[in-house]
């Protein structure tokens, strides 16, 4: 399994994204579309030059991708085909006030990599129409799912250029979860409390790693026609005082989540698997996050350089809105629910009744889609 560079970028971005989010609250559920937030920082790229530039090229870890904007072409009009599979939506866009003048010659030039995802707009002459023309259409986007993304508070007319991720997605298995086996059970919150959850059980065969140094186990539930593949990263038990993922966020870097993914180390496994029905949101600033991994200038108007966009000084990111949400529910395709199924001999069982790390990822291009954790009903 070879990846190439902008797989190997996008996942070493996407951890370092998690990793922040999960500093700033230790125990909060978290969901976040990390493929959404690199595609529109890659074209944001596309219109910076020197030490801007230099800088988003080192967060997004671009450094050995050849062509970015060919790269993420691909990506993207491969990732948008699973939207007739799944109830997935990926919402990527920069919207750009036209007073910066922003060049014909630079539009045109983001139209095949970054389909629509480069929109001009009046924040400057006409900021609350702007913002409910932008509102309309995000809510279009994610087919009403998210309404009113922009509150009155993130636009002015001092607003330059707004980055906006939406994302949303409801699993749909392979192999559905027999309704039959919901139970309410459980969910240790950490060593004292719980929580009760909708608690899903299948038993079937399944992709099956361990980390033993760390004593975690992975498991990989494939969404249908394995389009998709949800990843579980869940601890043996929660050893310390904290949600018992302090450890494992510890030693999670863009290497170590490729080697323990590595389908070679993972070994189809007849498993008993519980998994509770959850959904989770995020709403993130991620401008702070960001300035902490390095990309600073891009938000500061004495440094910033969008000279290959436009000739205006002094252009910056004004805001970045990052919202996704994420239902996990019993349905799928195959049910299988014949008589006798229930004897599977030696048979290990993953229990997910505490906290745990996830992620989707695309199976084709290798991309992390969503990625979260689960500490709390």
């Amino acid at each position: 399994m070879t990846m190439d560079a902008l797989q190997l970028a996008n996942t070493a971005f996407a951890v370092d994204m998690f990793k922040k989010l999960c500093d700033k609250d230790k125990t909060a559920n978290i969901i976040f579309a990390p493929l959404c937030t690199s595609t529109s920082l890659a074209l944001a790229y596309k219109a910076t030059k020197g030490d801007t530039a230099d800088q988003m090229k080192q967060v997004l870890h671009l450094q050995d991708v050849k062509d970015v904007s060919f790269g993420f072409q691909t990506v993207t009009s491969d990732v948008s085909k699973l939207s007739s599979f799944f109830a997935l939506k990926m919402v990527k866009r920069l919207f750009v006030d036209k007073s910066l003048g922003p060049t014909t010659d630079f539009v045109n030039s983001t139209k095949r990599p970054f389909p629509s995802e480069l929109e001009l707009v009046e924040f400057k002459e006409k900021t609350e129409e702007t913002r409910q023309k932008i509102n309309k259409s995000l809510s279009e986007l994610t087919d009403g799912k998210m309404e009113n993304i922009l509150n009155e508070d993130s636009v002015s007319d001092q607003t330059q250029i707004l980055l906006v991720n939406a994302a949303y997605f409801v699993t749909n298995w392979m192999k559905k979860f027999p309704e039959a086996e919901i139970k309410e059970c459980p969910f240790k919150i950490n060593k004292t409390e719980t929580k009760p959850v909708q608690m899903m059980n299948l038993e079937a065969t399944f992709c099956l790693g361990y980390v033993k140094e760390l004593n975690v186990a992975i498991l990989e539930l494939p969404c249908l026609n394995k389009h998709i593949s949800m990843l579980i990263l869940l601890p043996k038990d929660i050893e310390d005082e904290t949600t018992g993922l302090e450890q494992l966020e510890k030693a999670l870097t863009p290497e170590t989540l490729l080697q323990w993914t590595n389908p070679s180390m993972m070994a189809n496994t007849k498993v008993n698997v519980f998994l509770p029905k959850f959904s989770v949101e995020g709403d993130y600033d991620l401008k702070p996050l960001l300035e902490s991994l390095g990309m600073t200038n891009v938000f500061n108007e004495s440094a910033s350089d969008f000279s290959e966009m436009c000739e205006t000084k002094g252009v910056v990111l004004s805001k970045i809105i990052h919202k996704v949400s994420l239902e996990v529910n019993e349905q799928g395709g195959e049910s299988l629910e014949v008589p006798g199924y229930r004897i599977l001999q030696h048979k290990d069982e993953f229990k997910a009744d505490h906290p745990f790390i996830f992620l989707f990822r695309h199976n084709k291009t290798r991309n992390v889609i969503l990625s979260g954790r689960f500490c709390s009903p």
